[in-house]
């Protein structure tokens, strides 16, 4: 008798662990055709405009087949970076906030974005940050359901992102949103952002290339009297060299959109979500870019 091969993915699936995140709106910005100028250190080939523009509408059109509203701002050719909305803005519980890039290209795109969401009818929190107090939301990962946000920290001097100074910023930021959360800070290299190299996908398991390395050991939690996790807080699969760009999957209203093309993923989230939706990513990939980086995912109703 042969037996049956053992499944070695893991499969955490259940109808908890599938509220990662919820959101009834999701902004997005219109991508300029100055894009290709913006900043990357990717070096697979020169990205094509029209080709990028499509695939950030099929993100667009998965997110409103799951019930989203989708926003999308006016693109501003002055600012080549600036359809990645998700580093200059964050939300939490139903909360939407500005942040302060460290890139000083990226920091120009706030404001804009800030009056824009305004004329749309949807406030945005003002956070005054010290001019050396820097966080992007591409390295901020939050569970809202479980009050638990991890951050990022650029570990690399040339290539400051968010630092410690923006974390304490944001925790406080958070803290005053909400009185339980608890804010971990990791340090990490090897990606952009820790979310370009490591996402959950459920509340117990998380994807993360192999390029990006986290430093739990260095942890720290900037929000005193904080309630502290085991970390890392989720069981973490190591994708395939070839793989890796595929972990930055976007679990949202009780579905998954990952990146198309990614055989090993794939078969990690159809063992934990009824619905998957493949997006291309191609093009964005040369600049940097993932499905995450393209929206800014808001809750109007929180619980």
């Amino acid at each position: 008798m042969v037996k049956k091969p053992k499944n070695t993915e893991p499969s955490f699936a259940t109808a908890q662990s599938r509220a990662l995140i919820e959101a009834t709106v999701v902004v997005m910005k219109n991508i300029p055709k100055s894009f290709s100028r913006g900043l990357t250190t990717q070096k697979i080939g020169k990205p094509d405009y029209n080709k990028i523009c499509k695939e950030q509408d099929k993100l667009a059109e998965a997110l409103s087949s799951l019930g989203i509203r989708v926003i999308r701002l006016p693109a501003d050719e002055s600012k080549p970076d600036s359809y990645f909305p998700r580093d200059t803005l964050l939300s939490y519980r139903g909360v939407m906030f500005k942040l302060n890039p460290g890139s000083a290209q990226r920091r120009k795109e706030v404001r804009q974005n800030v009056s824009d969401l305004k004329e749309l009818g949807i406030p945005v929190k003002h956070v005054s940050y010290d001019s050396s107090a820097f966080v992007e939301g591409g390295d901020v990962l939050a569970i809202e359901s479980e009050h638990l946000v991890v951050v990022g920290i650029s570990d690399r001097k040339d290539n400051v992102r968010t630092n410690k100074a923006g974390v304490g910023i944001l925790a406080n930021v958070l803290h005053s949103i909400d009185p339980e959360v608890t804010v971990a800070a990791v340090p990490h290299n090897g990606v952009l952002h820790l979310e370009t190299g490591l996402t959950p996908v459920t509340k117990e398991l998380a994807l993360k290339d192999p390029k990006c390395i986290v430093r739990w050991d260095k942890a720290y939690y900037p929000i005193k009297g904080s309630s502290k996790i085991s970390l890392p807080p989720w069981k973490i699969k190591v994708l395939p060299a070839n793989e890796g760009y595929s972990a930055h999957v976007l679990p949202v209203n009780g579905s998954i959109i990952i990146a198309k093309g990614y055989p090993t993923t794939n078969r990690i989230v159809r063992s934990n979500y009824p619905t998957v939706i493949e997006v291309p990513t191609s093009e964005l990939q040369k600049m940097d870019g993932s499905l995450r980086c393209l929206t800014v995912l808001h809750n109007e109703n929180p619980q």
